[in-house]
């Protein structure tokens, strides 16, 4: 018997697209997260350190992450 006999080809493209939107909504997530903690990291780290010249570089870097964070959830909401 061949591979998904018993499903019409409109279901199984429909499995595979939902499957591909997960993958690439994970992959997009993983990288969010990693943004915001390394933003909130090097926002610490020079405040820490005292180090005001590139502090506002760390400012501006976590301020742009919060916002693609918050992008990729209204992105994530608007594709379903």
């Amino acid at each position: 018997m061949a591979r998904g006999a018993g499903l019409p080809q409109s279901r199984q493209d429909g499995i595979v697209r939902r499957a591909l939107r997960a993958v690439v909504l994970g992959v997009t997530f993983l990288f969010v997260v990693s943004a915001l903690a390394v933003s909130c990291a090097l926002v610490v780290y020079t405040a820490w350190r005292h180090d005001f010249s590139h502090g506002l570089f760390a400012l501006l870097f976590a301020v742009l992450s919060a916002q693609i964070a918050l992008n990729w959830f209204l992105w994530k909401d608007d594709e379903e």
